[in-house]
């Protein structure tokens, strides 16, 4: 079972010298123009990093993954989180965590300076811990954790999803025990990048949705058996046939009207 790391009660001041209440700083006025863009304890999300190492073990310890650790960025790593890069803020450790099912999503756990956790899940998805930073958006550490948590959570259980369609752009959806959050990019604002990626992948998945992730397998080949893998692809290809034949017998059904009328 997951057990979050104890989080610090360590408390920041303001210029005057009186704790700042992250998470609840600013009123119905909203947060003054000069905090955007701006961070003045960064640090106080250096303990997400912690967070996201736990979480990387617990998947280790109970799903059926091979784990990497790369320290700054691997070779292979996606352009999502490459192309975050910028100024100062470097990725200084990431992890690959793929599962050992060719129809779960995998995922890319990156570090960086500022410090924060990427994650780059799927093909396409990519979501940060804190989501900005930033003073404006006054986000706490307590809820950056549990937003990682919830964005490690939702892949790992097949929550999360993603297409991409030419009349849609990438669509995305994150599940969790509240609800799920929907988020879509058109077509034409969404990166090249991320929808040859996301097309590729739908291309080897025949379009079908990430599964959960199996559980962890303690025999020494670590791997799905062939049987089950058989009788899984079986199950689709049976699945589909059958879609296949409802939308023929549907057209015929319009030819008939048409014919008729």
């Amino acid at each position: 079972m997951y057990v979050r790391p104890e989080l610090p009660a360590t408390v920041f001041v303001d210029a005057a010298g009186e704790p700042i209440p992250y998470g609840d700083r600013w009123g119905i006025d909203g947060p003054p123009e000069r905090t955007y863009s701006r961070t003045r304890h960064p640090e106080r999300f250096e303990p997400l990093i912690a967070v996201s190492r736990a979480l990387v073990d617990h998947l280790e310890a109970t799903y059926d993954v091979d784990v990497e650790v790369t320290e700054g960025l691997p070779d292979d790593a996606p352009d999502t989180i490459r192309d975050f890069e910028h100024g100062q803020v470097r990725v200084v450790r990431t992890t690959t965590v793929v599962p050992r099912h060719g129809l779960c999503a995998p995922l890319v756990i990156a570090e960086t300076s500022f410090p924060s956790v990427l994650v780059a899940m799927g093909a396409a998805g990519l979501e940060r811990a804190p989501a900005c930073g930033c003073d404006a958006c006054d986000e706490s550490l307590e809820a950056s954790a549990e937003e990682l948590e919830n964005l490690i959570f939702a892949v790992a259980k097949g929550r999360y999803q993603e297409r991409y369609s030419w009349t849609e752009g990438i669509e995305i959806v994150v599940g969790a025990d509240q609800g799920a959050r929907w988020s879509r990019t058109p077509r034409q604002a969404a990166d090249k990048e991320r929808v040859d990626a996301l097309k590729q992948s739908q291309r080897l998945r025949h379009g079908e949705r990430w599964m959960p992730w199996p559980a962890r397998r303690d025999d020494a080949a670590g791997t799905w058996d062939d049987a089950v893998d058989e009788s899984r692809r079986r199950s689709r290809l049976a699945a589909r046939s059958g879609h296949e034949a409802a939308v023929e017998q549907a057209i015929e059904r319009i030819r008939r009207r048409l014919r008729a009328s």
